[in-house]
């Protein structure tokens, strides 16, 4: 039987934990699924996101993919993202505490561009 594997994407649950994230002690990709609060996170990218974590060897200890809320923002740090929300997802990538990049909407080729562009080695 094949080693189960963890949850892909996560729900940030609090400031907290989002401000851990993107911390610069965070050696990880983080890759932030952000999406207007009545529309909940990008479901049609969950097939994407698990052929990343099958095809990248030690997906766990070099990426983390979570979903954020727009609502969640403006208490988690507006400033960190320097745009008002709007009716499309983003898909915004740190990498040791600053912001690298983002990809409006969901065009997956561009997101499975940056994850590899952004992959940190294994630490």
């Amino acid at each position: 039987m094949p080693p189960k594997q963890q949850q892909v994407v996560m729900v940030i649950k609090d400031e907290e934990q989002f401000l851990n994230l993107i911390s610069s002690e965070n050696k990880k990709l983080v890759l932030l699924d952000v999406h207007p609060d009545w529309c909940g996170p990008c479901e049609m990218m969950n097939p994407t996101y698990k052929t990343l974590q099958t095809s990248i060897d030690d997906f766990e200890k070099r990426v983390d993919i979570y979903t954020l809320g727009y609502s969640k923002i403006v208490t988690y740090k507006h400033d960190k993202f320097n745009r008002e929300p709007t009716s499309k997802p983003r898909f915004v990538f740190y990498q040791e505490g600053r912001l690298v990049d983002e990809v409006q909407g969901a065009d997956i080729p561009a997101i499975i561009e940056r994850v590899y562009k952004y992959l940190p080695m294994v630490y």
